[in-house]
């Protein structure tokens, strides 16, 4: 194969696969670059792959397992060789109440998510993985030029089976397709709540690449859910379009205007223990 192949894998056929075919589309499009871009839907959630991996002690290469696991795979890598691909990076759902592990895992799903994150830590090897918390519809979950998401920014854990309802019921973002001005909006908006996130008054380029990683984030999620039993969320896709694309994109699209907000959820939270 004459161009490099940019391999993008996701957890399912749904939102997941459209939303990372308009990302790809948007920023990858265009004949902008000198690789070819596949998009690839795992077919399971980020636990069911774990159990695939654990089965061969994490030996087998995710790209040929996925080639032989699931069936779409086998299309859409026809000719592709583990050789042409130098970059893989992994989207999944943090999704802890459809954990899928069997009784025989002596982990618990955060420690599950801790281990694939530090297996799956660069691109040109293993792979990238990139988590949205809790799960994929977070790329949505947000009011235009609100410091706070449709949903409430923090969930909690014994609500995350609504949390698709909670995103999405009477937000029309949830059906819109992202073109370049709603990815303009979505980076500044995650800029804004990893600033929240990790208590940063304000954050440069410096900071965020100092601070900020996929194992990071999850650190902090973990410390939520652990003192208060919530999920802060928090789309996978901005990050890795901050990471991939550096100081330029971060100069570009995330200028930090004043944002306005109807309540301060962490406020609240710090203030009552609680979210009603």
């Amino acid at each position: 194969m004459s161009n490099p192949v940019k391999l993008f894998v996701v957890e399912g056929l749904d939102r997941d696969y459209r939303f990372v075919n308009e990302m790809t589309a948007c920023f990858f499009g265009d004949g902008r670059f000198c690789a070819k871009i596949i998009n690839l839907p795992a077919s399971q959630n980020i636990y069911m792959l774990y159990q695939l991996l654990k089965s061969d002690d994490f030996e087998t290469d995710l790209v040929e397992l996925l080639r032989d696991t699931v069936s779409s795979a086998k299309d859409i890598l026809e000719g592709v060789s583990r050789q042409d691909i130098d970059e893989v990076y992994l989207f999944f759902d943090y999704d802890i109440h459809q954990n899928n592990l069997s009784l025989d895992v002596e982990k618990t799903p955060d420690e599950v998510i801790q281990t694939l994150l530090a297996e799956f830590n660069n691109e040109t090897e293993n792979g990238k993985l990139y988590i949205s918390y809790p799960m994929v519809e977070a790329l949505y979950d947000y009011k235009s030029l609100m410091c706070e998401s449709f949903s409430g920014c923090y969930i909690p854990a014994n609500q995350l089976v609504d949390y698709k309802k909670l995103a999405g019921n009477g937000n029309l973002k949830s059906s819109l397709r992202f073109g370049i001005e709603e990815w303009r909006e979505v980076l500044a908006i995650f800029v804004l709540r990893i600033k929240c996130l990790f208590d940063l008054p304000d954050i440069s380029y410096e900071d965020y690449r100092q601070e900020v990683s996929p194992a990071s984030i999850h650190v902090r999620e973990m410390n939520i859910r652990k003192q208060r039993d919530f999920i802060f969320v928090l789309s996978g896709l901005p990050e890795f379009i901050l990471d991939y694309f550096k100081i330029d994109f971060w100069n570009s699209f995330t200028k930090l205007k004043r944002f306005n907000y109807e309540k301060c959820f962490k406020q609240r939270m710090n203030d009552n223990h609680t979210i009603s």
